[in-house]
């Protein structure tokens, strides 16, 4: 296998010519027994693609366990780039070291009943893995060896959320069985009381968030917890100025949550031309051929119009969720396969992004509200429960209606500009919400939603036709394109209106050169 040759056990013939041609440089001499090819894989590569096998030359009656059994590969020792193979075998210790590859062999038992043939080699059935993880392991110049109790309540936790109870009841019951074939009697007793706690049938002690929050029936994502805080944490450390709200009168209110529903519902693809959505908001047409999507954009509107509600500092997390629970009912009420008001019992995703699963919403959104409402600035609570919302999904749809709802409400309460995202930016956005998401970066999301409450703050009027003017003037209502970018507002009185679409006169003056020269997409 990718050049290693080994020399047969008890065949000194064999063993004396691997010797002699390693002296002759035509192999390379790894340990006692195993060679390489001179002209093959260098030795380390080599050694770490295919490390089962010296495993399973080396320690025929063996068994790969403890942390390795869990990942199905070598820990790497980051100051050395050591990789580190564990294994259980009857005998004393041994301790082999091939080419940068450290294979630790402690004193146990071989292969038993569920164990898994690997490669050339074993490793420990899923039981036994997690028996030996719960002996506590102390590293000794390089990676511990186990993970340990905590460890292991973790790894069961997020089992427990992808299989459901009934497999961890299962481990529980195979443990049993081989706990006295392997010696781990007492490993047992402390893995049965894990899994008691997480299942909530025992009283236990558990080590780590996740397993608390499970124990008492409320388990949480701690991935979506901790991008919750990097966000918290970069929001603290970035100076941003707060820019006050202009939208003081009935009539500028009126046209700031116009033009806030109809970008909102456009963003998540309910769309209306502008005059259409105006016609649906002030004249109650809602179209017969599209009544949900008409009532999408009304109640939008209708929920930003409502009376401020206290801060979200001012409430605490039952309060925020059930918020949350009515307002969607409010939002989605002509959706009924959409489950208004209720959290979602199917996983959902958008792309590569698996949001919150169902069972974790709860706990989630109660935990991360409680990070939103311990910061003291109104814009970064706001932007922190956008995302929080937003990251978590609880619904089957309408999320980032309610998350931008949420955001706009609490940046209102504090006499601060909402913030809006025009069609124009929508890409922007997404890409960073994605950026915040998948990558971990703050800064972009910050940025975006900075810049957009500035432009809604100039973009603001007593009017809905200034408005709509206004936002047209920054290409606010164009599907991105090269000559389509948000801008600061210009002169409304250059917005020219095609095809039920506002943009200024320039914009629509490139898409004729464009078309003429044969080199533009067109009209939109």
């Amino acid at each position: 296998m990718a050049g290693f040759i080994f020399a047969p056990k008890g065949d000194d013939t064999a063993a004396r010519r691997l010797r002699r041609q390693a002296g002759a440089g035509e192999l390379v001499k790894l340990a006692t027994g195993v060679y390489l090819s001179a002209d093959g894989v260098a030795p380390e590569e080599a050694a770490r693609l295919h490390w089962p096998a010296l495993v399973g030359h080396l320690f025929p009656d063996g068994v790969i366990t403890d942390l390795t059994g869990l990942t199905y590969a070598p820990e790497r020792e980051e100051a050395t780039g050591t990789l580190h193979v564990f294994v259980s075998a009857p005998g004393a210790p041994r301790r082999v070291e091939i080419a940068k590859l450290v294979i630790s062999a402690r004193r146990g038992v071989g292969p038993v009943d569920g164990d898994i043939p690997y490669m050339g080699s074993w490793v420990a059935g899923p039981e036994r893995r997690y028996l030996d993880n719960m002996t506590p392991s102390r590293a000794r110049g390089g990676p511990a060896r186990t993970l340990g109790p905590a460890g292991v309540e973790a790894r069961l936790e997020r089992e427990c959320s992808a299989k459901g109870e009934a497999h961890l009841n299962g481990i529980r019951d195979g443990a049993r069985r081989i706990a006295p074939l392997v010696g781990k009697d007492k490993e047992f007793e402390a893995l049965d009381q894990l899994i008691g706690g997480l299942l909530r049938t025992r009283g236990a002690t558990m080590r780590t968030r996740a397993g608390r929050a499970r124990a008492v029936g409320s388990p949480i994502d701690e991935a979506c917890l901790e991008r919750v805080m990097t966000l918290r944490t970069a929001l603290l450390a970035v100076p941003y100025a707060h820019v006050p709200d202009p939208n003081l009168s009935v009539g500028a209110r009126r046209a700031s949550s116009f033009v806030e529903a109809f970008f909102s519902n456009y963003i998540e693809g309910t769309r209306f031309l502008v005059g259409e959505a105006r016609e649906i908001v002030f004249e109650g047409k809602i179209p017969q051929s599209r009544p949900q999507d008409g009532h999408d954009v009304l109640a939008t509107y209708a929920k930003l119009m409502e009376p401020p509600r206290p801060r979200l500092s001012e409430m605490g997390p039952d309060q925020f969720i059930l918020n949350l629970q009515v307002d969607h009912g409010d939002l989605m009420r002509e959706r009924p396969e959409v489950g208004p008001g209720r959290f979602k019992t199917a996983a959902n995703q958008a792309g590569n992004t698996v949001f919150v699963a169902p069972e974790k919403v709860h706990g989630t959104l109660h935990e991360g509200f409680e990070h939103v409402r311990a910061v003291s600035d109104p814009f970064a609570r706001a932007v922190l429960a956008h995302f929080l919302i937003s990251d978590v999904h609880p619904f089957s749809d309408g999320n980032g209606r309610m998350s931008r709802l949420a955001m706009s409400r609490e940046l209102i309460s504090h006499g601060l500009s909402h913030i809006v995202i025009p069609t124009v930016f929508r890409q922007d956005y997404l890409s960073a919400m994605r950026a915040m998401t998948r990558q971990g970066n703050p800064d972009i999301l910050i940025r975006s939603l900075s810049r957009c409450q500035q432009i809604s703050a100039a973009c603001a009027a007593e009017t809905l036709d200034e408005a709509i003017g206004r936002w047209a003037s920054t290409r606010a209502f164009l599907e991105e394109d090269r000559h389509a970018s948000l801008t600061d507002p210009q002169d409304p009185s250059e917005v020219v209106w095609r095809d039920g679409v506002p943009a200024p006169r320039r914009y629509w003056e490139h898409v004729d050169h464009d078309r003429d020269a044969g080199t533009g997409p067109g009209l939109l």
